[in-house]
C-alpha cells in the first residue's frame, strides 16, 4: 500500500497489490458470487477484476481496515474527471469522520493528476452520505435512476480544504526542478532518465505517468535516504515541480566500473570473488526487509577499493505483497510472483550464471532457454555450483550460493563418514575372517602333528 498519511494508528493510502487487505474489503461485498469470483483471484496472486482501472483508498487502524473508496479516471471534452464507484465504512467507525477523509484523498489525487471535477451518485434513500458530500462542497447537478448526481471542482476543494498541506509531505531539503539547469543527458532508463546539471550535480527524473508509480518511488526513496548504507547509491535530496515528485538528485558513483565492463579480463577466482561480495550485500540488505527486486549486472559498480555499490536504488522494494513484473523476463522468478528474498535469489542466480560462462542472456529469455544455455556451459563450472543451478531450475528451493555450497560440502562429508564407517565394517569383517583362518590352520596343523606321531 502506498502510504498517503501514517499518523499514530491511523493509515491512509493507496491500494496496490496488497492481497490480505484486498481480501477485508471483499469480504464486505453483498454479494457472494463477486465475493467467490475476488477471493479465487486473489488466493492466485491476481488483482480481482472488479479492481482494475480502479484505484482504491483504503483507511486502517493498527491493521485493521476502517472503510475504503474505489474510483476511477474518465476522459471527455479534453479534461479529466474522477467518478467515485464506491465508498465504504464499517459500521462501528461510521460518523467519526471518516467518510468525509476518504472523499478528501479521492480529491486530492485527482487534483495531483490534473483532474477537473469529481463525481458521484448518491442513492436517495441515503440521506446520511447526501449530508457528508454537500458539507465537503458538492453540489448536485443531475438525477438518474441510481440517484443524485453530485460534482465538485476538484481546484476549488484543494484550495478550500488545504488538502496539499495535509496529504503532501516534502522535507525541507528537497530540490525545485526549477531551480536546476540541465547541461545534458547521461544516460536512458526504463524508469527515467538521467542528467547532469549546471552545478555538477546527478538528477534522476522519472519518466512515468503513473501517479501510483510515482508515489510509491517518492515514499521508497524517501525511506532509502535516511538509512546509512555505503553499499548502496543513495538519493540526496528529492526533487519536485510545483509540488509534485518527479525525481531525485543522487550521490556521486565512486571511482570504479560497471561489474561487466571488466568480466572478459577476470580470472574465474577474481569472478568467485565478485559474486561472494554481491552476496553479501545483497544478505545485508535482506536483513532489513529491503529488497532490490532488479538485480542485475548493470546495476552493480565495484569501486576502486574492490567495494560493491548498487545502482538504481530507485527500484528496491521495501514492501510486502510487490508483484515482480517491472523486471527483464530473464530475471523474474518463474515460480515466485511476489517480491521477496526469493525472487532475488533468483535474479541473483542469472546474473551469477553470465558472469560464470561470461555469455549476456538476452533480456527476454524463459526459464527454458536460460536453463539450455546453462546445460552447455555447465561442465566449464566446479560440481558444487552444478547442484546449486540444479536447484535453482529444478525445484522451488531458492539458497544463496555460499548456502549451497555448505550443502554440498555436508553432503560429501556425510558421505565420508559413510564410507568410513563402511571401511571400518569392512575391516573389522577382515580381521575376523583372518583369524578364523588362522584358527583352522592352527587346528589342522595340529592334527598332523598327532598323526605324524
Amino acid at each position: 500500500m502506498i502510504n498517503l498519511i501514517k499518523k499514530e494508528n491511523v493509515n491512509i493510502g493507496i491500494l496496490e497489490t496488497d492481497f490480505d487487505i484486498f481480501a477485508d474489503i471483499v469480504s464486505t461485498f453483498s454479494s457472494e458470487n463477486l465475493k467467490k469470483d475476488c477471493l479465487l483471484d486473489i488466493d492466485d496472486y491476481i488483482v480481482p477484476e472488479y479492481f482494475r482501472n480502479k484505484i482504491t483508498i483504503v483507511i486502517q487502524t493498527n491493521g485493521m481496515l476502517i472503510g475504503y473508496a474505489t474510483f476511477e479516471f474518465k476522459n471527455g471534452n479534453n479534461s479529466s474527471k474522477v467518478e467515485i464507484n464506491k465508498l465504504y465504512v464499517l459500521e462501528e467507525f461510521r460518523q467519526k469522520g471518516m467518510e468525509a477523509l476518504l472523499v478528501e484523498t479521492v480529491i486530492y489525487v485527482a487534483g495531483e493528476v490534473g483532474s477537473r471535477n469529481v463525481l458521484v451518485t448518491v442513492d436517495e434513500h441515503d440521506s446520511y452520505m447526501f449530508e457528508i458530500y454537500k458539507s465537503i462542497g458538492f453540489y448536485e447537478v443531475g438525477i438518474s435512476e441510481d440517484g443524485s448526481l453530485l460534482s465538485i471542482s476538484v481546484n476549488t476543494a484543494v484550495a478550500s480544504r488545504r488538502l496539499n498541506d495535509k496529504f503532501r509531505d516534502i522535507t525541507p531539503d528537497s530540490v525545485d526542478y526549477k531551480s536546476l539547469r540541465l547541461v545534458k543527458k547521461i544516460a536512458s532508463g526504463r524508469s527515467g532518465n538521467i542528467y547532469l546539471t549546471e552545478d555538477k550535480r546527478i538528477l534522476k527524473m522519472f519518466t512515468s505517468t503513473s501517479f501510483t508509480y510515482i508515489k510509491d518511488r517518492e515514499e521508497t526513496l524517501r525511506y532509502l535516504k535516511t538509512l546509512d548504507i555505503p553499499e548502496i547509491i543513495k538519493p540526496k535530496n528529492l526533487v519536485y515541480y510545483d509540488g509534485l515528485f518527479v525525481g531525485y538528485i543522487m550521490e556521486y558513483l565512486p571511482e570504479g566500473e560497471a561489474l561487466w565492463n571488466n568480466n572478459s579480463n577476470y580470472s574465474f577466482e577474481e569472478r568467485i570473488e565478485k559474486i561472494k561480495a554481491i552476496e553479501e550485500v545483497m544478505k545485508k540488505l535482506h536483513k532489513m526487509n529491503i529488497y532490490i527486486c532488479d538485480l542485475n549486472p548493470d546495476n552493480i559498480f565495484f569501486d576502486k577499493n574492490g567495494n560493491v555499490r548498487l545502482i538504481d536504488c530507485d527500484a528496491f522494494v521495501i514492501k510486502k505483497n510487490v508483484i515482480n513484473d517491472d523486471v527483464d523476463l530473464k530475471y523474474r522468478d518463474p515460480v515466485y510472483k511476489i517480491v521477496s528474498e526469493k525472487t532475488d535469489l533468483y535474479a541473483f542466480a542469472i546474473t551469477s550464471l553470465q558472469l560464470l560462462i561470461n555469455q549476456k542472456i538476452d533480456n527476454n529469455a524463459t526459464k527454458a532457454e536460460i536453463e539450455k544455455i546453462y546445460n552447455k556451459n555447465k561442465n566449464k563450472l566446479p560440481v558444487s555450483f552444478k547442484e546449486y543451478y540444479d536447484n535453482i531450475f529444478k525445484t522451488k528451493d531458492r539458497y544463496y550460493l555460499s548456502e549451497s555450497y555448505e550443502k554440498y560440502l555436508q553432503s560429501m562429508y556425510s558421505l565420508d563418514d559413510s564410507n568410513l564407517k563402511n571401511d571400518n565394517k569392512s575391516g573389522k569383517i577382515s580381521i575376523i575372517i583372518l583369524s578364523v583362518i588362522i584358527v583352522l590352520i592352527a587346528v589342522i596343523g595340529y592334527i598332523v602333528f598327532k598323526s605324524s606321531r
